[in-house]
């Protein structure tokens, strides 16, 4: 298994980094916070413009098939790309975005998918609606009741990221004993949009289907079902968001290093002080580990070898719980001043706290590969036996 990126990888972290630069950085952090202290009414605006300009670069069209202009190996490049998107604290719909594009490029030709992978490549912003409720998982996704004529959903989705602005809501359900997927558009009538008021404060919202109209559903090919289709991009989901976490870590730990440069006491940069170099020093080592991990992840999700449903819950369980850890201990290293509005820190916290939850919590994704883990010891022990 070969982890180091590729040429290709190379230059599009260069070309991304080149993006994401000194100047540009400080404003996608902000661009989503929804801080009572400043004035976010262009917000959505500067959303839209860097939502572009990353289709621009050819974000999107990673995902998508290699006739369409994908990429071959697409995960082993998200978790480049991913990386400095969380570094940046980007927020958008962008992700998103992608995990339904995977999800229309399993289905059926034509109808939606045909009409709408285009124009992901594009810039059309598509949001995804799974969970029922705050807590549970997204492996089996909430009810779902259709209308009988099949027109119409009705259910409550959370934690929907960026309703008002994107283009088309991808609502997964079940029905009974079957998956389902139909896309809505968010200003149909039945939707209603309320933004949640959450630690990350952010663009989140509670979404209600009241007989809401659907415009297409999504049909499996022959030989799958929807909810293996949606388990296949899940894993690839979770290993982007793994990538985008372990960037977040690392964004937090430059900030530190930075400060720690700068801020004296005793007329000495704190960075000199032991306890805080050691300390910088051991979540560096514990962050290089989780991205060799994520890393690994993505190598299986994109060739689909061995247990990837257990490695991409792993990744993002470790990335999730390393991110939650490493921007706590920076908030400590930057004291008072980190819980300041003023203070790039807090934001990291708060965001490290939502991010991580966004595809299961880290108990959630251990429930969840329990039965993986047990089969896999099952299977060593025998073969030790035998």
């Amino acid at each position: 298994m070969k982890i180091t990126p590729t040429p290709e990888q190379r230059t599009l972290r260069e070309t991304l980094a080149e993006f994401l630069d000194e100047e540009l950085t400080p404003l996608v952090r902000r661009m989503a916070d929804r801080s009572p202290y400043a004035n976010t009414e262009d917000a959505p605006d500067i959303r839209a413009m860097i939502h572009q300009a990353l289709t621009d670069l050819g974000l999107p069209a990673l995902s998508l098939p290699e006739g369409q202009g994908g990429q071959g190996r697409p995960q082993e490049a998200w978790a480049v790309a991913a990386e400095l998107l969380g570094a940046a604290l980007y927020q958008g719909p962008l992700l998103d975005t992608v995990t339904a594009a995977e999800l229309l490029a399993r289905t059926a030709a034509g109808g939606a998918r045909d009409e709408l992978l285009p124009a992901v490549a594009d810039g059309t912003r598509i949001a995804l609606a799974v969970r029922e409720h705050g807590t549970g998982t997204t492996a089996v996704p909430a009810r779902l009741t259709v209308g009988q004529d099949r027109k119409t959903i009705s259910g409550t989705r959370t934690f929907v990221g960026f309703v008002p602005e994107a283009d088309h809501l991808l609502v997964v359900g079940h029905e009974g004993s079957t998956v389902r997927a139909a896309l809505v558009r968010p200003d149909a009538p039945g939707v209603t949009a309320r933004r949640h008021e959450e630690l990350g404060r952010g663009e989140l919202y509670a979404v209600v289907f009241d007989a809401a109209p659907v415009d297409s559903w999504l049909e499996t090919d022959a030989g799958a079902t929807l909810a293996e289709d949606w388990r296949t991009v899940l894993d690839a989901a979770r290993v982007r968001q793994a990538a985008y976490l372990v960037g977040l870590g690392q964004g937090v730990l430059d900030l530190a290093v930075s400060y720690a440069k700068s801020r004296k006491q005793f007329g000495k940069p704190l960075g000199h002080q032991q306890v805080i170099a050691l300390r910088l020093a051991d979540l560096t080592a514990r962050l290089d580990a989780v991205r060799l991990v994520v890393r690994a992840a993505a190598w299986a999700v994109d060739r689909r070898t061995g247990a990837v449903r257990l490695e991409a819950a792993q990744a993002l369980a470790m990335a999730a719980e390393t991110a939650r850890k490493i921007t706590a201990e920076v908030m400590q290293v930057h004291g008072a001043y980190g819980m300041t509005e003023d203070s790039d820190a807090q934001l990291f916290y708060r965001r490290a706290a939502v991010e991580s939850l966004r595809l299961g919590s880290p108990a959630e994704l251990r429930g969840e590969v329990a039965p993986l883990l047990k089969d896999r010891l099952t299977g060593l022990v025998h073969a030790q036996s035998a």
